[in-house]
């Protein structure tokens, strides 16, 4: 899956040390009356993850809440062999039989390439493996070898015939949900936690951030916007409460050629990494819906971005453009602290 590791800091909540621990119990129990709290960091999804509760029994709520992130990933990611992903692209020309929550996800992902006229979308694997991110093979792919990838994307050309739940593709293509998967994983581990009474909670995935209830304490959660091109700096800090915070930008996967940086986030329509802006912070309630916008709105660009986004009820954004300006959704405005 593709793994927008945008670097959020978790302003006066998270540590750095938990953020670089992988697969490490932090298990802060602290029992007051009938409630506890727990914490715990795995490395799942291809990101450090870290789940923090407050609830009844917050251990057992953390460890179901892992599981079902883990249960999301072995359906959705393209590169576990036995995923729903690998058996439609394995299947590729020919009706493959998927679930209702496979049906259901790529319905959202194709709203929201409808929505973007293409600029989001799953059918990019071919381009994705063509470049290497996330990989030692990481290159700048021949003109060629681009123009046959290229071939295979289209949104349009995913079928879906939700009567007989089946899904077809064409062959030679390749979808990805990389750029919606771990935000939907994220919203399904939320529900596990308020499902075991968890009241206040926070599930942390590399770039992917959601809150549920405030803080023990009964303060807000706050959320600090990593400055894109300064790694200790923030854009600005966002209080938060069930919300959503996702950012994908292009400082985390990408290489460096002749001065040039090709970063991870593709645009369909040309093959090449996209170029207008630098990071794209989504604000809202769903975490796979703004998964989905950052993605969509970092391939549209500032001007197309900007105009998606105060269109759209109940999401915000925070635009950097490439000379470093901030540009802040009319809705999110009075909400975020810039500094």
């Amino acid at each position: 899956m593709k793994n927008k590791r945008a670097l959020i800091y978790i302003a006066a909540v998270l540590g750095i040390a938990a953020l670089m621990a992988v697969v490490v119990w932090i298990k802060q129990l602290q029992r007051t009356g009938t409630e506890t709290q727990a914490a715990k960091t795995e490395f799942i999804m291809d990101t450090v993850v870290e789940i923090r509760a407050s609830g009844p029994d917050a251990e057992a709520a953390v460890d179901a809440a892992f599981a079902e992130m883990s249960r999301v990933e072995k359906v959705f990611s393209r590169h576990l062999k036995d995923s729903a992903i690998t058996r439609i692209n394995q299947g590729s020309g020919q009706w493959v039989p998927v679930t209702d929550e496979v049906m259901a996800l790529l319905e959202k992902a194709l709203h929201y390439s409808e929505l973007s006229s293409g600029a989001f979308d799953i059918t990019v694997g071919r381009l994705i493996d063509l470049w290497g991110f996330g990989t030692d093979k990481q290159k700048i792919p021949p003109e060629t070898e681009l123009a046959q990838a290229l071939a295979t994307v289209g949104y349009r050309s995913v079928e879906i015939d939700k009567s007989a739940k089946m899904v077809r593709i064409p062959s030679g293509t390749i979808i990805d949900l990389g750029g919606i998967a771990k935000g939907y994983a994220v919203d399904q581990a939320r529900k596990v936690l308020e499902a075991k009474g968890v009241k206040s909670g926070m599930i942390y995935a590399g770039g992917d951030i959601t809150t549920i209830g405030a803080k023990p304490d009964g303060s807000s959660w706050r959320v600090g916007v990593q400055h894109p091109r300064e790694s200790t700096a923030l854009i600005g800090i966002v209080e938060m409460e069930n919300k959503t915070i996702v950012t994908s930008g292009d400082y985390e996967r990408y290489f460096m050629d002749n001065g040039i940086r090709y970063h991870h986030i593709i645009d369909p329509h040309t093959g090449y990494p996209a170029r207008d802006v630098i990071s794209v912070t989504i604000y809202g309630s769903e975490a796979a819906d703004a998964d989905a916008l950052s993605t969509t709105i970092f391939v549209l660009g500032l001007e197309r971005g900007k105009a998606l986004i105060e269109n759209l009820p109940g999401y915000e954004a925070v635009i950097v453009d490439q000379e470093g300006n901030v540009w802040v959704s009319s809705g999110l405005a009075g909400q975020i602290t810039l500094l």
